[in-house]
């Protein structure tokens, strides 16, 4: 089977398509039509605490609209950015492009990375398969994967119950990634929390509930309060 490029043209109008939705968010570096465009990011929360042209986070993607789209968010050599940032970054890409291209297809990492990059992929031919190599660990001959979650996997059940699709969707649209990533946001609340609504969670230090110090609770509390409106 032939292999599938990254394609100049298609890059070009996906790099104009994310300007328009995602604004002063994204700064592209040189020319936007080639097969790797790379760019920086801005979150809300950098834009109100730090400089608006501050380093921000990495980005880059490969497309081809008659085969994938791959997107990553890394951080830049001088800084060491959180797992939670880089999320709510992939978030904010997932919102928009999925609005396009539907589910992506994977997410994943690769082993001794330097930028330490989060990676979706859309496979719009030859799924099953991009899948199966991914999962055996074929799919890149300079690269290998580290962590690796596939959407789309049979519905999860929680305390006993079966989520149906559409609850699953509805979870996903209101926290903004694909429901499989539920897990790893949870994992990373508070500073996706920061980065995705650009305001940090604020509990008093020594603050318990019932003798236990609130940090406990935290990810309950955050959970809860992260998707009010500003």
């Amino acid at each position: 089977m032939a292999e599938i490029y990254s394609n100049a043209d298609d890059c070009l109008e996906l790099a104009r398509y994310l300007k328009n939705k995602m604004g002063s968010k994204i700064d592209f570096y040189g020319s936007i039509q080639q097969e790797v465009i790379s760019g920086s990011y801005f979150s809300d929360f950098e834009s109100k605490h730090y400089h608006p042209y501050g380093d921000g986070l990495s980005f880059y993607y490969k497309f081809c609209k008659e085969g994938f789209l791959r997107i990553g968010i890394g951080s830049f050599c001088s800084r060491n950015n959180s797992v939670g940032e880089k999320l709510a970054a992939l978030s904010n890409f997932y919102e928009v492009l999925s609005e396009q291209y539907g589910e992506p297809t994977v997410f994943y990492t690769t082993k001794d990375d330097d930028e330490r990059t989060l990676s979706l992929q859309w496979s719009f031919v030859n799924k099953e398969e991009d899948i199966q190599n991914f999962m055996n660990g074929s799919y890149f001959d300079d690269a290998e994967i580290d962590e690796l979650i596939v959407f789309g996997k049979p519905r999860t059940q929680m305390n006993g119950y079966q989520l149906s699709d559409t609850t699953r969707k509805l979870i996903a649209k209101q926290i903004g990634v694909p429901f499989e990533l539920i897990g790893l946001v949870d994992e990373n609340i508070e500073d996706f929390v920061k980065y995705k609504t650009g305001k940090e969670i604020g509990i008093p230090e020594g603050a318990k509930i019932d003798g236990v110090p609130v940090r406990s609770y935290q990810k309950k509390i955050s959970s809860r309060t992260m998707f009010e409106k500003k």
